[in-house]
């Protein structure tokens, strides 16, 4: 999986369903620096797409 960005639901799965795989990969392996790039994208689609379940949608 080589990914720059997340850039739709299904994408953001996939990336769940690989990082779930590859999360016990020991540190310093290729596997372990692949499951915490799919972390920091994980978030920053989350950051994009799910900021209203963390914050609501008011403006208040």
């Amino acid at each position: 999986m080589d990914y720059d960005r997340i850039k739709d639901e299904e994408e953001y799965r996939r990336a769940i369903l690989r990082f779930l795989e590859l999360y016990d990969a020991p540190e310093g392996s290729l596997e372990r620096e692949e499951a915490k790039h799919l972390a920091r994208l994980m978030e920053e689609y989350e950051n994009r797409n799910y900021r209203e379940m963390r914050y609501g949608n008011s403006l208040n």
